[in-house]
């Protein structure tokens, strides 16, 4: 979580963009100039108070739904579930400027041809009032829709976009991350009201600048973006920046209807995340950088595979269509390890400690799967959500061809 924390912020802090206002208007959307808020505990940020997110429905709204309208969660829901899958499926072919479409959208376009693998939904009840929510989102962090039934009929709770987004934390509970400005960054907790209809802001933190033109941290109970209506946090910017929040991602069905991250993953054996957990032990290990900005990473299989190798990546040249041709060459393993294992199990992972210095993959693995056949991928890093991707290079060529999204 706190690579992707890192990777978001820097890019919004980058990206210089212009002032849009202490909150958004309703409809503000990815292609306005809206952003609207939202602490883990540990934090010690005050709690709730009273002012409510814009773009949400009021929390103290009322409705006659009742557990019996939703007694067919996935039929109410089923028109709007196939609405997002055809523009999943088919991100840069549509266009729409409909709320709760709009962030969706956005994201897929991000994904490419991904978008139907990295992007899925989930029906449940997340507010906890007995009425299941759809939340529409990335299957490794961001939620960009969620609806709840109201009268038994979809209604929109809150979208999320790139400047905007919502993270699902646990227990109703969404960690938002946010931009009015170059200076003004903005992060915190909102929870669902109890009746799932909309947001509640538990506490908010956001950068700004003082009178005197320096950087400061300003915290509220409110998710106002106005100094003058918080004061000054017992924090630095650096420690602003450095925050770190407990969640998992939400369990969606990935629009592909397989399981898997992105395109290629339908079928294949291994997988990579980052290793964050101290209790990854009893794995191979290997080094292949630890300087400033390394990070560990950690592969698995659910089934048997032979001849696991990682690689170097060097990009060479480009095809006609766009394509990154690589060289790729086995990677030189310190001196502790002068070999990975042979036959790599679910009970055998590899953890590896590298950097990723581009855009473009430095790394990739090769394995011999349990049909015998070879698979070569390209270790890449999401440019939407900072979360690992392994990208398949084209099986029927000798050379390392990466097609898709990471080439153009």
């Amino acid at each position: 979580m706190k690579r992707y924390i890192a990777f978001f912020l820097s890019i919004m802090v980058l990206a210089a963009m212009t002032a849009c206002g202490r909150q958004p208007a309703a409809n503000s959307s990815p292609s306005g100039e809206g952003s609207s808020p939202v602490s883990a505990a540990d934090q010690q940020i005050p709690e709730q108070g009273d002012e409510k997110p814009a773009d949400t429905k009021d929390p103290e709204q009322t409705s006659e739904q009742t557990p019996e309208q939703a007694a067919d969660p996935d039929l109410a829901y089923s028109e709007l579930v196939e609405r997002f899958r055809t523009l999943v499926s088919d991100p840069f072919g549509q266009d729409s400027d409909k709320p709760g479409e709009m962030g969706v959208l956005e994201a897929a376009r991000a994904a490419g041809d991904n978008a139907v693998y990295e992007m899925g939904y989930l029906i449940e009840d997340l507010s906890g009032d007995g009425i299941p929510e759809l939340a529409v989102g990335g299957l490794n962090g961001m939620t960009n829709a969620l609806y709840t039934l109201v009268d038994g009929k979809p209604e929109l709770v809150f979208e999320g976009w790139y400047r905007s987004s919502y993270v699902y934390m646990g227990d109703g509970y969404f960690y938002y991350y946010g931009s009015n400005s170059a200076s003004e960054s903005g992060q915190g907790v909102f929870h669902l009201t109890k009746n799932g209809t909309g947001l509640e802001c538990e506490s908010f933190l956001f950068t700004g600048l003082n009178s005197d033109g320096d950087l400061e941290v300003y915290r509220n109970e409110t998710g106002s973006w106005n100094p003058a209506e918080s004061e000054k946090a017992d924090m630095t910017a650096e420690d602003f920046w450095a925050l770190d929040t407990p969640g998992d991602p939400l369990p969606l069905t990935p629009f592909s209807g397989t399981d898997g991250g992105s395109a290629n993953e339908s079928g294949v054996p291994v997988s990579v995340r980052y290793l964050t957990e101290a209790g990854d032990v009893g794995c191979d290990w290997v080094t292949l950088y630890d300087g400033p900005d390394s990070c560990c990473i950690l592969f698995t299989t659910d089934s048997l595979v032979t001849d696991f190798t990682l690689l170097d990546l060097f990009a060479e040249d480009f095809t006609e269509t766009g394509a990154v041709i690589f060289s790729a060459t086995p990677v030189e393993l310190d001196g502790e390890r002068s070999s990975l294992p042979s036959v790599m199990t679910p009970d055998t992972p590899v953890a590896v400690q590298l950097i990723f210095p581009g855009d473009l993959p430095a790394y990739g693995i090769s394995y011999v799967d349990a049909e015998g056949s070879l698979r070569r991928f390209a270790i890449a890093v999401s440019g939407y959500d900072g979360s690992l991707l392994l990208e398949e290079a084209d099986p029927l060529e000798t050379q390392f061809i990466l097609p898709g999204e990471i080439s153009r």
